[in-house]
């Protein structure tokens, strides 16, 4: 196995004892790399105070929309960067934004594939929504790992590499205020900060 993580922070007990025994497989050597996923700085740092190995990674939901996101929607990104962790996105295009939905009338699950904003940039480059959503989190350095069975999904999705978006474009994406965050549930929050 390449790497491993451990997901959903329930108790600093209960961190710290997962991160030992992750610890404990690369130590056999059955992984190069561990990680987390949903970790916030208070949950990083409960790692940090026993690691003898450092996390290589936190997988958060990252996306068009929350580009001016606060720390409790991004699950601090700047401080993860700062103590050199790999912020990595998942669900760099919104899947899980409607799950919330009762009504049946959320659209911002289709809005990095075909809204308005990315089809528009993407009509400059010759590029798809989806391509120009994945270009502006690779763009910034962030890992990505969009999800597909589709063969050709797959190839544009490797097609994000032949093309940079201009600094104007990056701001207007930067600055969209959708889709929101979804895993708190408000819009504003990921969920993931509340937990102690």
């Amino acid at each position: 196995m390449s790497a491993n993580q451990i997901k959903a922070p329930l108790s600093k007990t209960y961190r710290q004892n997962q991160w030992r025994a992750l610890e404990e497989i690369v130590k056999r050597n059955q992984a190069r790399a561990i990680g987390v996923s949903h970790y916030c700085k208070s949950h990083m740092e409960d790692i940090l105070e026993i690691a003898s190995i450092r996390p290589a990674i936190n997988q958060v939901e990252f996306h068009v929309g929350m580009g001016n996101a606060g720390p409790d929607a991004n699950d601090y990104r700047d401080w993860m960067t700062s103590e050199g962790v790999v912020f990595q996105s998942f669900s760099p295009l919104c899947g899980p934004c409607c799950m919330a939905d009762t009504t049946g009338t959320c659209t911002f699950d289709k809005e990095l594939i075909t809204g308005h904003l990315v089809t528009a940039i993407g009509a400059k480059y010759n590029k798809t929504g989806v391509q120009v959503a994945l270009r502006w989190q690779v763009q910034q350095g962030i890992p990505v790992i969009p999800k597909t069975s589709n063969p050709v999904h797959m190839r544009q999705n490797m097609e994000i590499f032949d093309f940079e978006l201009s600094e104007d474009d990056m701001n207007m994406l930067t600055n969209s205020p959708t889709p929101p965050v979804t895993g708190g549930g408000d819009g504003k929050t990921s969920g993931d900060c509340g937990l102690q």
